[in-house]
């Protein structure tokens, strides 16, 4: 499962860090972070290509956590990060995305989800 491989690389590169959340904290944000990508690129599964940036947004989501501050206690250390937080830290990956949706359009990725439009 990729939330799996992602999780085990994450707590990898958390390993300088003196407290690190549990493992149900962390593959919450994982999670997260991994469904918020699908929603952007417009598929159930998780690319491998994007798997990274999930990490690397995971790593700045428990960073932020616990050392540079949040600006709400709902995304601080009460143990909940809302959906709001998560777009915060993945727009800074935007161009990054842009560039995975573009190569799977190119590839005719197939997993894309139905698109619902309101009349």
């Amino acid at each position: 499962m990729a939330d799996e491989t992602a999780l085990s690389r994450l707590k990898v590169r958390l390993t300088d860090l003196s407290e690190v959340p549990g493992d149900p904290e962390l593959s919450e944000i994982v999670r997260g972070l991994s469904d918020r990508v699908c929603m952007r690129l417009r598929v159930r599964t998780l690319p491998d290509l994007a798997e990274s940036v999930v990490v690397d947004a995971a790593v700045k989501v428990v960073r932020r956590r616990l050392y540079e501050g949040i600006s709400s206690e709902s995304e601080g250390q009460s143990g909940s990060v809302t959906t709001s937080f998560f777009e915060k830290v993945l727009a800074e990956y935007d161009e990054d995305l842009a560039g995975i949706a573009d190569m799977l359009a190119a590839e005719g990725a197939d997993a894309s989800v139905p698109t619902v439009r309101f009349l």
